[in-house]
């Protein structure tokens, strides 16, 4: 007798073989990001390497699938990292942070990026460990100033995290609309308060912005489901008909739902993630053959291109890739959202 598939969620500190399958690069999960965004230095040297500490386990979430005969598999993911925001202190309760706009633009402009360097930073000072060796410069020095002022003893201890951020959610493709990615963010929420962290917050990547990289990210956050992006590769989606509310919901599912499920829109941050490379390496992650391209553009421009960049759209990616003809290499800044939620 076949019986139904059921789901149980896992943190990592009680079951860390979940994520043992990921060690395959082709597994489903691991396919669900656009290739180029694995080579973010940030995400490589630090926010790949969370499950090594074990004081962060707590704070990721696995969801199996258990089928009749009781085999299980991983079918998503949520990622997320404690930190203290000093500047949070200054709310007394996250019901009035509306009111505090000054508060709430703190959140970094290089958004991922930095937010997983302070919360790493901070983990390690506050234990008493280094920083991954292999740590570029940047990395390492990205808002130290700010980290070592909020981590001045207060009772003779360091100040510890306020707030939670969340890294990643991922689902698998054939297991979407099952309400699991909104489980997955009340896992988030559960974890914060338990924890007695006071907010969560999210530097959201917007699922459907690849389709408008022409679009600015403060356009295209602004679209409501009656007032669709317009400048895409595919065609205009039309206005979605029914409540009339339904006209000021995000025209964005992704960050539609964290709207529906109370998230509130904070800013945008512009840099979020970076990754640089080689016109080769970048071929390896779009299957774009840059040298073809800057070749083509060269035939087909009157004036010289030498020395100048190009702004070339590609698979996955929210903004334009800047192509620079002299030195043969591309770099992609990826813009995100933030948005915050309460926790109680």
């Amino acid at each position: 007798m076949r019986f139904p598939r059921r789901h149980t969620f896992y943190t990592a500190n009680t079951r860390l073989d979940c994520w043992d399958a990921l060690r395959d690069p082709k597994h489903p999960l691991n396919a669900a990001w656009p290739a180029f965004l694995d080579h973010d230095a940030i995400k490589v040297q630090l926010a790949d390497k969370v499950l090594d500490y074990p004081s962060l386990r707590r704070f990721q979430v696995a969801v199996m699938e258990r089928d009749g005969d009781g085999n299980e598999t991983i079918i998503a993911l949520a990622h997320s990292i404690p930190f203290f925001w000093p500047e949070l202190e200054e709310a007394t309760d996250v019901d009035t942070l509306p009111s505090f706009p000054h508060v709430l633009s703190t959140l970094p402009d290089r958004g991922w990026d930095s937010i997983v360097a302070r919360a790493f930073r901070q983990h390690c000072i506050r234990e008493g460990l280094p920083l991954p060796l292999s740590c570029p410069q940047d990395i390492t020095t990205m808002d130290k100033g700010s980290d070592l002022g909020c981590l001045r003893s207060t009772a003779d201890a360091p100040m510890n995290p306020n707030a939670l951020s969340a890294l990643s959610i991922t689902v698998r493709a054939d297991r979407r609309s099952c309400g699991l990615a909104e489980s997955l963010i009340e896992a988030m929420k559960q974890v914060a308060r338990e924890e007695g962290l006071r907010i969560l917050v999210v530097p959201l990547r917007p699922t459907r912005k690849s389709e408008y990289p022409w679009v600015s990210m403060e356009k295209y956050v602004g679209s409501t489901l009656s007032d669709p992006p317009v400048t895409s590769w595919l065609t205009p989606t039309a206005a979605a008909p029914g409540h009339p509310l339904r006209s000021k919901l995000p025209f964005d599912p992704w960050l539609r739902k964290h709207v529906r499920l109370g998230g509130s829109l904070v800013k945008i941050a512009p840099s979020s993630m970076i990754v640089r490379g080689s016109f080769a390496e970048w071929h390896a992650w779009t299957g774009i053959d840059f040298d073809s391209l800057v070749h083509d553009r060269r035939q087909a421009a009157r004036d010289s291109i030498e020395g100048k960049v190009l702004d070339v759209a590609i698979p996955g990616g929210l903004v334009p890739l800047v192509v620079s003809v002299h030195d043969e290499t591309c770099t992609y800044t990826e813009p995100n959202v933030w948005l915050y939620h309460k926790v109680s």
